[in-house]
């Protein structure tokens, strides 16, 4: 088993519980107003150059989800470890990369995403799976909604994600994130 380095990521998003291996990101987490987090995860050296490859990925997310939700960056760009987030099911990852495909601003039905993966008659599947994501803005499971348009009992951080990209796409300078 591969050693997990937990940070806390203060965004425009609110705080974020991340973890990393030295692969990748396994979990990005919203910490909601119920959670308190001690100071002594919060990542206050984000930035700072390091030796150990799970930090230099937590960096390179912070960096890359600052910049995405400041509308400057339209993808963030950090490989994933998804065998360490427990997903082993090839049917799984197959979904979470077709989701990955999904252009900034644009959305898939599950449906389509069942389709693309291989699995004609499994929306239902890859509605759980969008549901269970183990890290959000890596795998925008916010671009997934429903075959009638609608979002469905999505969180309401997911729709202010893609009314996010929107405004980006359609405005003539980055637009950032409103502060949670």
């Amino acid at each position: 088993m591969s050693t997990v380095l937990l940070r806390v990521l203060e965004t425009l998003a609110g705080q974020l519980v991340v973890e990393a291996t030295a692969r990748g990101i396994v979990r990005i987490d919203r910490v909601g107003s119920d959670v308190v987090v001690g100071d002594d995860h919060v990542d206050d050296n984000a930035s700072r150059p390091s030796i150990d490859p799970a930090a230099d990925h937590l960096a390179r997310l912070a960096e890359h989800l600052g910049s995405y939700l400041a509308g400057t960056r339209r993808s963030i760009d950090v490989p994933l470890d998804l065998e360490a987030a427990g997903v082993h099911d090839e049917f799984s990852r197959e979904v979470y990369r077709e989701i990955q495909h999904i252009p900034y601003g644009e959305t898939s039905t599950y449906g389509q995403i069942s389709v693309d993966a291989g699995r004609p008659r499994n929306a239902r599947r890859v509605g759980r799976l969008c549901s269970l994501v183990p890290a959000q803005f890596l795998i925008p499971v916010h671009r997934v909604i429903r075959a009638d348009g609608g979002l469905g009992a999505c969180p309401e951080h997911r729709l202010q994600l893609l009314e996010h990209e929107r405004r980006n796409l359609h405005a003539g300078r980055p637009v950032a994130f409103p502060r949670t």
